[in-house]
């Protein structure tokens, strides 16, 4: 099965794809303008400004106007993007073919001398390699020791000229030494050198040039100068985020090394059998060790020990592989939103959610198959699990334009994505147990799939949680006054994928039946008794209040029955589920009878209430219990439980449709939208406005530059270019007292140009109008720029 290697490697590859799109997105985005950015401008240019309010412009116009200005920087984006991959690719490419070529020159490499032929062919059997590698010697390094290194294509095996030595007094040593990186050979020479070669590409290709740019080289003209804007705290907060993404690449580069001496060294212990192979070898220094490629000595001797704990699913590995795949998935979803085919109705959504919940589904499902492997002790799910919604979490505050705030919703939601995925990956684990064969595999790697889509893939929300908490929620919340009716309300509107959640809720239980060819008569006697019970509380509270108030009475009664029955008929969490799942069909079947006139029911939390009864069933039968003994259970074909459950979706999948008259849960669309001020103020700066502002002034100085030298010609030129600076057609300001100071600053510039061109250039007389509209104009854009500044420095606080 995969290793931990191979999973960190994967980590490596996407960081460092992800922090490439990053940084040749921002050269992309100043290619064409160095004082401004593509994105602003096409925000100012629309009138559309996207703030941390993050609240939806309802006018479709200015969408469509921010669409087509984002369109014209299509092409050169995206070859930037792929041009920044393709560089990446190649230079990590070139890397790793020429480096065994440039090793075997830098230290002279040899080949063995003929005492070391035979020995070594022996061991090379001993590895069970089918193909052998290259023995070389370096005769630089009197040590003894070695290193595999190469391609897929051909391997070397570098001995130091010390191993003849030790031959010879320890011969035992020599061949624990030789097997150590013949196991390299036979698992990971060309992952490490893979590791390698992205890494030094990353740093020659990628980031060091960034990093040239972003400190200004001496050079003057070049395409790749970072943009000079009024205020640096953007470029430094993405900055920051940069050097984290790099922290993170050469984190995974280390576990990478580090994880593949493991590997070797439970081959080493398989080859010789002994626990502790080198014993007699001196330990390398504290510093060295730190810096180091291998892991510590008591690390590699506790794996020795036990080579199986190997297959055991890290907490580390396992979070820094979801926190890559949640940054590499958020950049290339911020590279599709600048090219403009992100967006809502084309699809794209649903799109890149699978794109999200494939990788995401694969990571939960390779810890539950290698915790299955290990064996299910305490911890091995759970911990994993932690660290899959603690690395998306992670991931997506890493994400480099991730400004928005970490406010008390953002918190309950990743404490609700974090318990999500910890059950999600304890369940996967389990399933994973009951896997006999390949069938068994697919039908639960694709219930994972399923389940990571429907369960975790709302992540994206995650940042926005108080936005839509304020503006999606809290609107139909207030349309009802009863507390019982909001609780219930809550669950509809919070769950945008209810049915996909239903599908998943079903596979909870179903899937372990299919694999364990059982079925539960205990868990289903449960459900029937319960569903009766909750069939007759649910007439009993039909009459109870407005239609839509019995309503949630009755999904309240029927929760509370399930709370009941399962701690009460003692069932397993399976059964328990199942149990859950019956007593809410049979529910739903009541509350459409209670409610039904005609063919439409009269309130219109009545007409899906299986749309979220599995889920509180689920809540309620975890909470409750499902900690009882397997029992009950018998051996049947699958037809029942499938049954079941497809009953079940098909009842999520059609409803009865209200009554006109019924109480409408739906809020009025908004007509208007807040943005932050500030911010908008600092897109219009980064978008051309200071640009704008800055050829005013350079053209002022033209004309003042004439004054100072009392040269009337040079005044009227200065005049005369100055006219169509202060007319040419640009977007106010979205803050209105700035854009009132900033039109009369225009206005009374322009008079006095007017008054200029009259003066000197008409020969007219000069009444004084020239030099106090002038003066007026000045005050009115030194005002200006004053505002423009303490905005923007509110805007980047």
């Amino acid at each position: 099965m995969p290793s931990g290697t191979t999973l960190r490697f994967a980590s490596l590859v996407l960081l460092a794809v992800a922090t490439t799109l990053l940084i040749f997105g921002v050269y992309a985005s100043v290619w064409s303008a160095p004082t401004s950015l593509d994105n602003a401008r096409c925000q100012v240019q629309s009138g559309l400004y996207l703030t941390s309010t993050l609240e939806v412009d309802p006018d479709e116009s200015k969408w469509d106007g921010y669409r087509s200005c984002m369109a014209t920087f299509l092409g050169s984006r995206a070859g930037w993007l792929a041009g920044g991959l393709v560089l990446l690719a190649g230079v990590a490419l070139l890397i790793y073919a020429l480096r065994p070529a440039w090793l075997r020159y830098r230290r002279n490499l040899v080949p063995v001398p003929e005492e070391l032929v035979e020995p070594l062919a022996a061991l090379v059997a001993e590895a069970g390699l089918t193909r052998a590698p290259t023995f070389l010697l370096d005769r630089t390094n009197m040590r003894a020791g070695g290193v595999a290194f190469g391609t897929h294509g051909r391997k070397y095996v570098a001995l130091n000229v010390g191993m003849m030595a030790l031959r010879r007094i320890e011969p035992e040593q020599f061949r624990t030494i030789v097997l150590h990186e013949l196991a390299h050979v036979r698992n990971d020479v060309t992952i490490t050198y893979a590791t390698l070669a992205i890494w030094r590409a990353y740093v020659v290709a990628v980031l060091a040039p960034y990093l040239l740019t972003l400190l200004q080289p001496l050079w003057r003209v070049t395409p790749f100068r970072m943009p000079r804007l009024p205020d640096s705290s953007y470029t430094w907060a993405v900055l920051w985020h940069l050097i984290t993404l790099v922290g993170l690449v050469f984190a995974a580069r280390v576990a990478v090394l580090r994880a593949r001496e493991k590997h070797a060294d439970a081959l080493v212990v398989r080859w010789t059998g002994d626990p502790d192979p080198y014993r007699l070898l001196p330990h390398p220094g504290r510093l060295r060790r730190w810096l180091g490629h291998h892991p510590s000595p008591a690390r590699r001797l506790a794996v020795m020990r036990d080579p199986k704990s190997l297959l055991r699913p890290g907490f580390w590995e396992t979070l820094g592989s979801a926190a890559a795949i949640q940054v590499a998935w958020r950049h290339v979803l911020a590279g599709l939103q600048e090219l403009t085919w992100y967006h809502e109705g084309n699809g794209s959504h649903l799109i890149m959610r699978i794109a999200w919940a494939v990788p995401i589904g694969l990571l939960i499902g390779l810890v539950a198959w290698r915790g299955a492997a290990f064996g299910p002790r305490r911890g091995t799910f759970a911990l994993p699990g932690l660290a899959v919604g603690l690395g998306i979490v992670l991931g997506d505050r890493l994400e480099a334009y991730n400004f928005v705030p970490i406010t008390f919703h953002t918190v309950i939601a990743s404490l609700a994505l974090v318990g999500t995925a910890v059950l999600l990956t304890v369940w996967a684990g389990y399933c994973a147990t009951l896997v006999r064969t390949r069938w068994h595999g697919w039908v639960l790697a694709l219930s994972v799939a399923l389940a990571a889509y429907s369960l975790l893939s709302w992540n994206n929300e995650i940042r926005i949680a108080e936005v839509l908490w304020r503006n999606s929620i809290v609107p139909i919340l207030d349309l009802v006054d009863e507390p019982v009716v909001k609780a219930v309300v809550a669950p509809f509107v919070v769950n945008l994928n209810r049915v996909p959640t239903v599908v998943v809720v079903a596979l909870l239980w179903l899937v372990p039946l299919l694999l364990r060819r059982e079925f539960p008569r205990v868990a289903a006697l449960a459900g029937g008794i319960g569903g009766l019970l909750a069939a007759g509380a649910v007439a009993l509270l039909g009459s109870v209040g407005s239609p839509l108030e019995s309503t949630a009475w009755q999904v309240v009664a029927i929760v509370a029955v399930v709370a009941v029955v399962v701690p009460v008929a003692r069932l397993d969490r399976v059964g328990a589920l199942l149990a859950a799942w019956l007593i809410g069909l049979t529910g739903t079947a009541a509350i459409w009878l209670t409610h039904l006139d005609g063919s439409e029911v009269d309130s219109v939390l009545a007409t899906r209430p299986h749309q979220v009864l599995p889920v509180l069933g689920v809540l309620a039968a975890l909470a409750a219990g499902g900690w009882g003994l397997q029992r009950g259970y018998e051996r049947s074909r699958p037809f029942w439980a499938v049954a079941i459950a497809v009953l079940g979706v098909a009842v999520s999948l059609w409803w009865p449709r209200a009554e006109e008259d019924a109480v409408s849960l739906q809020p009025p669309l908004p007509t208007e939208t807040r943005v932050n001020t500030d911010e908008a103020v600092n897109t219009w700066i980064y978008g051309g406005g200071w640009d704008r502002m800055m050829a005013v002034v350079k053209a002022q100085d033209q004309v003042f530059a004439g004054v100072r030298a009392a040269d009337p010609a040079a005044i009227a030129t200065g005049c005369e270019a100055l006219g169509p600076v202060l007319r040419e057609p640009f977007p106010l300001p979205p803050d209105p007292k700035i854009a009132t100071s900033w039109t009369e600053g225009l206005r009374a510039m322009e008079n006095g140009t007017r008054s200029c061109l009259v003066v000197f250039r008409d020969k007219g007389a000069d009444d004084g109008t020239m030099a106090s509209e002038f003066i007026k104009g000045l005050d009115q854009l030194e005002a200006t720029q004053t505002a423009l500044v303490e905005a923007q420095k509110r805007a980047l606080s």
